[in-house]
């Protein structure tokens, strides 16, 4: 998957200025693919680029011009390419995992730390999605199904992560507690 496509999905049934599209990377898309507002902006120069999209032009108040982007028939073209095509697997590159993975070297108290963090920044995390998987459900689950099954995701991936952060806990302080009785 590229970014390129993840814009195309949100553009695919509404227009959306840049700052719309990383407003919904923040609070949906960002389930699954991150980017940060220069990376959007540069794909969306791209894709305009490309005749994937087009933008027409807002005037605003006191501001510059707002640009609302769309799909073409070429974007929505590329998507339904890029839909048929299988995915591959998910690549996951997560620093913390690799920390633990070299915790023989590590300090425990250290890991905990950083355990107790990301604990909680994955608790709020999941207490979004719940809130955003009541809002789907409020408005009609059938409406937006790939949507909700989306939030879905990220609500099992949050607490699977959070029974696994329960397990390294469990077993730092166990290890700990071993090392400081010998």
């Amino acid at each position: 998957m590229s970014l390129r496509h993840a814009i195309l999905v949100l553009l695919q049934d509404q227009e959306a200025s840049g700052y719309d599209l990383a407003r919904e990377f923040a609070n949906s898309i960002g389930l699954v693919w991150n980017a940060t507002h220069q990376q959007i902006y540069l794909e969306l120069g791209k894709l305009s680029e490309q005749d994937m999209v087009r933008y027409r032009h807002v005037p605003q108040e006191g501001k510059p011009d707002k640009k609302l982007y769309s799909l073409t028939d070429a974007g929505r073209a590329e998507l339904v390419r890029w839909l048929k095509k299988p995915a591959g697997p998910a690549r996951i590159r997560d620093a913390f995992m690799v920390k633990v993975a070299g915790g023989a070297l590590a300090d425990t108290q250290v890991l905990l730390s950083e355990l107790d963090t990301l604990a909680k920044q994955r608790r709020e995390r999941l207490a979004t999605f719940e809130a955003l998987a009541q809002r789907l459900d409020e408005s009609g689950r059938d409406e937006n199904v790939y949507n909700y099954l989306t939030v879905r995701r990220g609500i099992l991936d949050q607490r699977a992560w959070l029974q696994w952060a329960e397990e390294v806990r469990h077993s730092l302080e166990h290890r700990s507690a071993d090392s400081t009785a010998s």
